[in-house]
């Protein structure tokens, strides 16, 4: 395949992805409904043995359907997990902008972003490891599902620092760089807050007195 064609479809499936992740699903389709009792039957299981010994069989039986079924919806486990991965990031995008929208205050409404997001992983602590990816296990196949997350995440980040600022709340001359840096911290602080005490929320503190107007 030549270099140009392969850009070609590297752009159209990240367009795909893109148009997964913002995408809302149709609640009435009896295809959606099979591949949510599959994606909730795979996110329990993950969860509690692992994602290399959970078995396709495993996750047919606890979805109350065929494995022929399940094959057809989804073509292997690893198309599975990549599916879970978009449907938890987009339910919690959802989830963020509902909260979110009820706050008015800047710094409040960065706050809450950042709880919630701590929250989110310390009660889903499979998907904090796949975001973390520390042994590089899930990489080979959820490289551009990884990205397409962490840019959702950082641009909600980015937003909520244009917005402080345009209101005069924070005090922020290079967004972009300030952005990159509070992800480095999400990253440590959120995707392993199932394995930390109460004091990491210290983090989000820390954030907040370095970037709020005196």
């Amino acid at each position: 395949m030549g270099a140009k064609r392969r850009a070609r479809k590297d752009s159209a499936h990240k367009q795909e992805l893109v148009r997964r992740f913002l995408a809302h699903a149709d609640h009435e389709d009896l295809g959606w409904e099979k591949e949510l009792r599959v994606l909730e039957a795979a996110k329990e299981l993950f969860g509690r043995f692992g994602f290399k010994k959970t078995t396709v069989d495993e996750i047919a039986e606890r979805a109350g359907i065929s494995k022929r079924t399940l094959y057809e919806v989804f073509q292997s486990k690893e198309k599975i997990l990549a599916e879970l991965v978009m449907f938890e990031a987009r339910s919690f995008r959802r989830f963020c902008l509902d909260q979110l929208a009820r706050i008015s205050d800047p710094v409040e409404r960065f706050q809450t972003f950042c709880e919630l997001s701590s929250r989110y992983f310390s009660e889903n602590p499979f998907i904090g490891r796949v975001a973390a990816d520390d042994e590089r296990l899930y990489k080979p196949f959820l490289d551009n599902e990884l990205h397409l997350v962490e840019d959702g995440i950082e641009h909600m980040v980015t937003e909520l620092l244009q917005e402080g600022i345009e209101k005069g709340a924070f005090q922020v001359s290079d967004v972009p760089a300030t952005a990159d840096c509070i992800m480095t911290l999400f990253r440590d602080f959120t995707y392993h807050s199932s394995e930390r005490g109460p004091e990491h929320e210290e983090w989000i503190s820390f954030i907040l007195r370095a970037i709020t107007r005196e």
